[in-house]
C-alpha cells in the first residue's frame, strides 16, 4: 500500500529540487496542491508530475481531467495537454498530494 510518505518523498525527489539561489526546497505536507496556493506548477510540468505518477504507482487515469487543475487552452501533443496561455482562463481547483496518495492506494483516480 503506498503511504502518504511515499507520495512525498517521490514528490521531494523528483520535482522539489532546492531553488537555484537559496537551495531550499519548497515547504511540502499531504495537502500541499501542485495547481493552486504559493507553490504552483506551469501546466508542462504538471503534465510531466502527472504522467510520471500514473506510471510510477500504477494509477488508472481514467477520469482524471487535467485541465480542472491547470485550466488553460491546451494542444493534442500530450497524453494529458500541453498548455498554451488563452484568454478564457478560469480558476484551478486544487490538486494536493493527499489526492495523489489516496487515489495510489486505491488504483485509479477518484477525483473527477
Amino acid at each position: 500500500m503506498v503511504s502518504n510518505e511515499e507520495i512525498i518523498n517521490w514528490y521531494n525527489e523528483r520535482f522539489n529540487k532546492p531553488g537555484y539561489f537559496s537551495k531550499k526546497r519548497w515547504p511540502v505536507t499531504i495537502d500541499t496542491s501542485l495547481s493552486t496556493g504559493r507553490y504552483v506548477w506551469a501546466c508542462e510540468t504538471g503534465d510531466d508530475i502527472m504522467k510520471e505518477y500514473f506510471e510510477k504507482f500504477q494509477v488508472e487515469p481514467q477520469g482524471f481531467d487535467f485541465l480542472k487543475y491547470w485550466p488553460i487552452e491546451a494542444s493534442g501533443l500530450s497524453i494529458f495537454a500541453l498548455c498554451t496561455c488563452g484568454d478564457d482562463y478560469e480558476e484551478p481547483l486544487p490538486l494536493t498530494l493527499k489526492m495523489l496518495a489516496e487515489s495510489a492506494r486505491a488504483g485509479k483516480w477518484l477525483y473527477d
